[in-house]
């Protein structure tokens, strides 16, 4: 990628994703998996899959639970991985886009990273 384009990229990233992390939380999800995976090797695989150029990812790691965050370089939040330990040492991945919610398509790469993460 050039120059002009990595910059137009994260001048609309920056236009497009103004929300923060308790905006997005209101958000519904883009989309709901539950996986046959222990949450917190589910959780740490996504976190570094999800690491890209220009983005940050920060996760939050609570008992049974994780959130993590993905923003972009002037600190408006993309994407929202929500994640909780169900019975039976099952996992649901909630996800939340800036770019749309359940009608949407949006949100395809983080479902194909948790899908990759849960396999064995």
């Amino acid at each position: 990628m050039n120059s002009k384009t990595i910059l137009a990229v994260a001048a609309l990233s920056a236009l497009t994703a103004c929300q923060s992390v308790s905006q997005m939380d209101q958000r519904p999800p883009t989309w709901t998996a539950a996986y046959q995976a222990p949450w917190e090797p589910l959780a740490n695989c996504i976190v570094a899959r999800s690491q890209r150029p220009l983005l940050t990812v920060t996760p939050t790691f609570s008992p049974g639970r994780a959130q993590i965050v993905v923003t972009n370089a002037a600190g408006g939040v993309m994407g929202t991985f929500n994640i909780r330990s169900l019975g039976g040492g099952g996992t649901e991945v909630a996800y939340r886009s800036v770019y749309g919610g359940p009608t949407t398509d949006a949100g395809g790469d983080a479902k194909d990273i948790a899908d990759r993460c849960a396999r064995p």
